[in-house]
């Protein structure tokens, strides 16, 4: 996404070095079980976004480092844990810590990373009210968690999607922003214009990664997509197959019975696309990238606002879905 800009280049190139030093080549099993995990890919969005709000005041590494990394390495213990939960055998194209060294270990890891983020955290010097913020996200993000498995095998409206998505994707990049924001000296008004741009990337964020997974389902049938099976078995509904059930009866009665063990996933799947669900989806995503580049327009003028604006328009790329 962000291959064009040598400038971002470089300092994710420098934060990766940075978020491995504190991990010793030599050190603990923790350290080399977490420093593999971190190492294993993704975008990066969470640090990414941190700089580049970052950006928008006096930056400097010694500032922003600390906090980005704290944030990925957040983030990266909450995908152990979901790992555990989901029985994922695989993240990132590579075996999970859970199916590698078992449940025990993966539990200990992601711990572990809580720990250290804290640690990370703690080198920053943020306030304490700064500090209780980032509380506060981590608090949402579990309650997200916790309501999307009491919420299993029920058909959920797009208000209680959205509620849900929120809290579970786009609290962390809403904080993300903030606090990279406010860590370079930002006025307040640009940190929480930032904090809103961030919960909105993250909304668009999820609808874009469940529209590309019923995409790519239904582009390859027979042969159908894990991601969009996983989440039919555990009873989880995406924002594709919500909005298409509202005006599907017959839809609507299929998903349900595949939740109680009956029924084919790709009549699921045929059935959203004929009712539009996908292009409602589309519809919904194209809100919160509008909700992203109306914030962007009341910033600064600056090369990494062109590079903000084209990581939102990347979302409309109809492209295969990324590792978290």
């Amino acid at each position: 996404m962000w291959d064009k800009y040598p400038f971002i280049r470089e300092e994710v190139a420098a934060l990766e070095e940075y978020i491995l030093e504190k991990f010793p080549r030599e050190g603990e099993f923790l350290d080399l079980v977490s420093k593999n995990v971190i190492n294993s890919g993704g975008k990066r969005l969470r640090p990414v976004l941190a700089i580049l709000s970052a950006m928008f005041g006096d930056y400097s590494r010694e500032k922003i480092f600390p906090v980005a990394a704290a944030l990925e390495t957040l983030h990266t213990a909450t995908l152990i844990h979901d790992d555990i939960i989901d029985n994922a055998e695989t993240r990132r194209g590579q075996p999970s810590v859970f199916s590698k060294h078992g449940i025990n270990m993966a539990v200990y890891t992601g711990d572990y990373l809580l720990v250290k983020a804290l640690l990370l955290l703690s080198e920053a010097g943020l306030p304490t009210e700064k500090l209780k913020d980032i509380a506060k996200a981590m608090e949402a993000l579990c309650l997200g968690e916790v309501e999307q498995y009491l919420s299993r095998h029920r058909l959920i409206t797009p208000r209680e999607y959205l509620k849900r998505i929120m809290r579970k994707t786009g609290i962390l990049l809403s904080a993300s922003c903030a606090l990279g924001a406010f860590v370079t000296g930002c006025p307040e008004e640009q940190v929480r214009l930032l904090g809103r741009f961030g919960m909105y990337f993250g909304t668009a964020f999820q609808i874009r990664d469940d529209l590309l997974d019923l995409e790519a389902t239904d582009a390859n049938a027979p042969e159908i997509g894990k991601p969009v099976v996983n989440d039919l078995k555990e009873g989880i509904v995406t924002i594709p197959v919500i909005l298409a059930i509202r005006k599907n009866d017959t839809l609507r009665e299929q998903v349900q019975n595949y939740f109680e063990g009956m029924g084919d996933v790709r009549n699921i799947v045929a059935g959203v696309m004929r009712s539009g669900g996908h292009e409602e989806a589309r519809r919904l995503r194209d809100r919160y990238i509008d909700k992203c580049l109306h914030i962007l327009e009341k910033l600064p003028s600056a090369e990494h606002r062109k590079v903000m604006e084209d990581s939102v328009l990347w979302l409309q790329e109809e492209v295969q879905p990324i590792p978290a």
